[in-house]
């Protein structure tokens, strides 16, 4: 009734308020009010004429489910009451006690604002945590939140992808379950480092993914809070194996050229001792003994007897030892016959010397190479069968060059003892022996490449690829 409105109102300026009302008596006018504008309390009479409370308290809950709505009645009992407040009524009393109104507004105002926040909050936690989601989801560096007994609370897909799962499959599982015991271990007690000390780790760990390749992570750690769970700890991670490949390439590289560098001088100072032992004790020796056989003709004024055939002798084996030392610097069928023809020389002749069958074999050469290709595959034939000869213990050795459009085709093999390739690489980084990073390294500076296959009792047979003119590499 309009009396009970005027009531309330005045209530509610004794108890300190300044309400803006209107009222309304059926359902037409309550639902041209809601939408009219916002409004902060509903007050409405259980029974009315043309309307009824509970049906006022269904349409304002429908509007907006957080208006307060407090219902006041003449006579209403404690069934109906009860009835109301599960429908949503946050207070009722009787008219009887319309003193109290002004209290209950102020307290469901209060509990309105407050629940207004908290669902403001909730809204804002959501999106937080969709945003967050959408973040993770997409990033694509591994990403995980471990609780405080280091199990997995939270992965994104990156982070189960890299074990071939899904982020539920992980869920509650730990490091001891996922990876080997030893890095397990490392990851443990970094991530317990971190929930002691408080504080952020950076790490390089090495991690097998669900392909069983080691992968090189940079792993960062750092403590969040668990709202009640306790100290959680967050990590992501990046793949940087490639580039840690890259770099320890780079470091190789730069190593063994500085090891060539100064076998450059070394081999250089050998070669130069060689021709100078050479020269003295072959060459000097025999041109001394000629010239001591010479004065003894001039002596004896006669050229008959034996030391004019000494003498020939000798001067037949300078020239001996003046061709050999010629072939080891250069052998003029290189530059005379060609390629073919200088390594079909040489290896008949270091074979025949070293009492070992020698087998050679060419094709497709009709056309003579650039001499730095010819350059390269002589020296690298002569430092193979060399090594051959000084270590692999063999009885035959094979040699075959082909040449195929652009490139040259260059083949040394034997049936000797063979080697460990990686111990053998080991010992050219270590500086101990050279002859596999010559060789290599002779290939590469013109563009090609080296194979190399072998074994402990099963020969060896290194494989060149050569192009037929020097790539220029630039840097």
């Amino acid at each position: 009734m309009e009396e009970d409105a005027f009531l309330m109102v005045r209530e509610l300026k004794r108890g300190g308020f300044e309400p803006a009302w209107e009222r309304v008596d059926d359902e037409q006018a309550l639902l041209a009010a809601l939408q009219a504008q916002p409004w902060d309390i509903v007050i409405s009479d259980y029974s009315m004429p043309m309307f009824s409370g509970v049906e006022a308290l269904k349409l304002v809950k429908a509007h907006n489910d957080q208006t307060p709505f407090i219902i006041v009645s003449g006579v209403i009992g404690e069934q109906t009451a009860v009835e109301v407040m599960k429908a949503g009524a946050q207070d009722y009393f009787l008219k009887s006690a319309i003193g109290r109104l002004p209290h209950a507004v102020d307290r469901e105002l209060r509990d309105a604002q407050a629940r207004r926040k908290q669902r403001a909050s909730a809204q804002a936690l959501r999106e937080m945590q969709a945003r967050f989601n959408a973040f993770m989801n997409a990033a694509p560096m591994p990403t995980w939140i471990k609780d405080a007994q280091l199990r997995y609370s939270y992965v994104n897909p990156a982070q189960s992808a890299f074990y071939g799962m899904t982020p539920g499959d992980m869920d509650g599982l730990t490091d001891l379950e996922l990876m080997s015991s030893g890095a397990a271990a490392a990851s443990q007690e970094n991530d317990r480092k971190v929930l002691e000390q408080k504080c952020e780790l950076h790490t390089q760990e090495t991690v097998f993914d669900h392909n069983h390749n080691a992968r090189i992570l940079d792993v960062v750690r750092f403590p969040i809070s668990g709202e009640g769970k306790g100290d959680m700890v967050a990590g992501l991670a990046i793949d940087v194996t490639e580039r840690e490949q890259s770099r320890r390439d780079l470091e190789l590289a730069i190593q063994r050229q500085q090891l060539l560098s100064s076998r450059v001088i070394e081999v250089q100072e050998r070669e130069r001792q060689h021709l100078a032992r050479g020269l003295h004790d072959d060459v000097g020796q025999s041109l001394t003994a000629l010239k001591i056989n010479l004065e003894t003709i001039k002596k004896m004024g006669s050229l008959e007897g034996p030391s004019l055939q000494n003498g020939i002798d000798i001067v037949t084996a300078v020239l001996a030892q003046v061709r050999s030392l010629s072939l080891d610097l250069r052998p003029p069928q290189l530059d005379n016959l060609g390629l073919i023809a200088a390594l079909r020389s040489y290896v008949e002749q270091k074979s025949k010397l070293a009492n070992v069958n020698g087998w050679f074999e060419s094709s497709g050469h009709d056309e003579q190479l650039h001499h730095d290709i010819e350059n390269t595959a002589f020296r690298i034939v002569q430092e193979a069968v060399t090594n051959i000869l000084r270590h692999a213990r063999c009885q035959n050795i094979w040699v075959k060059i082909d040449r195929q459009h652009d490139q040259v085709y260059l083949s040394i093999r034997d049936d000797g003892r063979g080697f460990d390739i990686e111990r053998a690489r080991s010992n050219a980084i270590s500086g101990t022996s050279f002859g596999l990073l010559n060789m290599e390294e002779r290939a590469v500076l013109v563009g090609g490449s080296m194979e190399i296959t072998s074994a402990p009792g099963a020969g060896t047979e290194i494989v060149m690829h050569l192009p037929v003119a020097p790539i220029v590499r630039r840097m």
